[in-house]
């Protein structure tokens, strides 16, 4: 690493206003000063003794220069510098005919010029700062010159002596102003560099916790929000969330979780889904202090689906090596059920109540055959490999395929434009031709026909979505619980697996298989990850 030095220059800051204005105000203060001490015994003055015509006329004079200069300091805010150097100047040139009609420099007077060329080198760091002092001395010493020109008094001449050591003073307190002055701006600017490099850093935590895929909270002591991250707001399905507003009300069972967690009374992270259709959602917490009661606690919220789609990948697994077996030890015994019952059926000795038997093995060696195939469909499922679609123009082309073999079935497709979608395109013809089949087999039940599909984008997370509704009696609120059970069915010939491999389908593309209960008729919904957010 190479480190080079340069010289370090120092922009005109609000800090220089701020001063400025200051010294502006005590020019004031300091010229009606003078002008006082002058009018409150005319007849011995403190200040002017030797002319005081000179000195009435140069504090009145100063007195209205010090207000039009409060005026301009306030009209015009720009160039701080020049506006110092040309009010110091004629402060400068004020203080010399007021020291001249004193008849030379005095004490008092003295420290006014130390004051005046401490504010130039504060307020003009550089050159200029010295060139105040070198014309505050070249002003004493040739007052001065010109006091002795005009009297013969060796009070002048001691007086002299006195500018000289005054003029070295300015030259010194200039030098140790700029030092100070220099340290201090040296100091401010770093202080600056470093809040702006807070800021930027402080931006750059803020632009990756929001592209962060991990839900990210933050709460006070009194579960107050204090940051809540893009990737929470699309978990729990909010649009918006006011900082300070409390936990309760963004999500009661996160802050049911953290009052347990405090109370050390959870046994393990929480688990819970903020609304049908969103994902599953694993809560975890943490403290970001040690030991204070009034530290800010770190809530993560984290999307269950990779977690799933692992453990599916495993369940899979697991489930072909089981499937070979009941391959062998179901099928083989259910073909032979199958084919006895058909050669009985076959036997002109078979009495109608008989025959009536041997119809009900064949249709249950049927059901259970493809109990059997739709397991074994399972098991050897392919690893998902998700495309990139546009769902309105697949949609398009699957009713036009499906249509195609009925008659007298409608599918009404309610969509909009530029829906993409990343799923496999083989697993999702599964899943929709389930729903699209269980809808018009329900529909048909209240002497319906069709079928609506809606396709659309979640105003809140940003999430494409797909939505079957069939016109049929609809879903009891018992059933409900059991939608998605594998082997569970209300139907005599229904094997209760298609809605379970739909939503196993669904979880191995990401996305989330959901009933939404209707005052009329059933309606599921396929909420898909955001096509360029998946994992």
């Amino acid at each position: 690493m190479t480190i080079t030095h340069t010289k370090t220059e120092f922009p005109e800051s609000h800090d220089d206003w701020r001063l400025l204005r200051v010294y502006v105000y005590y020019r004031l203060v300091l010229a009606i000063l003078l002008v006082s001490l002058f009018t409150a015994s005319p007849s011995a003055p403190l200040l002017g003794a030797n002319n005081p015509k000179l000195f009435l006329i140069s504090s009145i004079s100063y007195l209205m220069l010090t207000v039009i200069s409060v005026i301009l300091n306030k009209k015009f805010q720009s160039q701080p510098r020049i506006q110092a150097f040309f009010f110091i100047s004629i402060d400068i040139l004020a203080i010399t005919l007021i020291m001249h009609a004193n008849a030379g420099p005095t004490a008092q007077l003295s420290m006014l010029y130390l004051v005046m060329v401490a504010a130039g080198n504060i307020l003009l760091p550089g050159k200029q700062g010295p060139m105040i002092a070198a014309i505050a001395a070249i002003a004493v010493l040739y007052e001065q010159f010109y006091f002795i020109l005009t009297t013969a008094e060796n009070l002048s001449r001691e007086n002299l002596g006195q500018a000289s050591l005054l003029g070295l003073s300015f030259f010194a307190v200039a030098l140790f102003s700029q030092l100070i002055s220099h340290r201090f701006r040296q100091m401010e600017a770093i202080a600056v560099q470093r809040s702006i490099e807070v800021v930027n850093l402080q931006k750059l935590n803020e632009q990756i916790i929001d592209r962060m895929h991990t839900g990210i909270i933050v709460v006070n002591h009194d579960r107050q929000l204090l940051l809540i991250n893009v990737a929470a707001k699309h978990l729990l399905g909010i649009d918006d969330f006011f900082i300070g507003s409390s936990l309760k009300d963004l999500s009661d069972s996160i802050d049911t979780g953290l009052i347990a967690w405090q109370q050390q009374l959870m046994t393990r992270p929480l688990t819970f889904k903020n609304q049908p259709g969103y994902p599953e959602i694993n809560v975890s917490y943490m403290k970001l202090g040690a030991t204070s009661l009034h530290d800010n606690l770190l809530i993560f919220l984290e999307n269950t689906a990779q977690l799933t789609q692992k453990a599916q990948q495993l369940k899979l697994a697991s489930l072909g090596r089981l499937t070979a077996s009941i391959a062998h030890e179901i099928r083989n015994p259910l073909g032979a059920i199958s084919h006895a019952s058909q050669l009985l059926a076959e036997s002109e000795n078979i009495a109608g109540a008989d025959k009536r038997l041997l119809t009900i093995i064949e249709q249950h060696c049927i059901r259970v055959n493809n109990i059997v195939e739709k397991v074994l469909q399972l098991s050897r499922r392919q690893k998902s490999s998700p495309q990139l679609l546009d769902l309105t123009t697949w949609l398009t082309d699957f009713i036009d395929e499906y249509l195609s073999v009925l008659d007298k079935k409608n599918i009404i497709l309610e969509t909009q434009e530029n829906t993409s979608i990343r799923f496999d395109p083989d697993q999702l013809y599964q899943v929709i031709n389930n729903m699209v089949s269980n809808g018009l087999y329900y529909s048909q039940k209240n002497n319906e026909n069709s079928v609506k599909i809606v396709v659309g984008v979640d105003a809140i997370n940003g999430l494409p979505y797909v939505e079957v509704y069939d016109f049929g009696p609809g879903v009891d609120i018992e059933q409900q619980k059991n939608l998605f059970e594998p082997f569970y069915t209300t139907e005599k010939t229904g094997t209760g697996l298609g809605l379970y491999l739909s939503r196993e389908l669904c979880e191995a593309n990401q996305a989330h298989l959901d009933y939404l209960p209707q005052e009329q008729g059933a309606c599921f919904r396929i909420t898909f990850s955001h096509p360029n957010r998946f994992i």
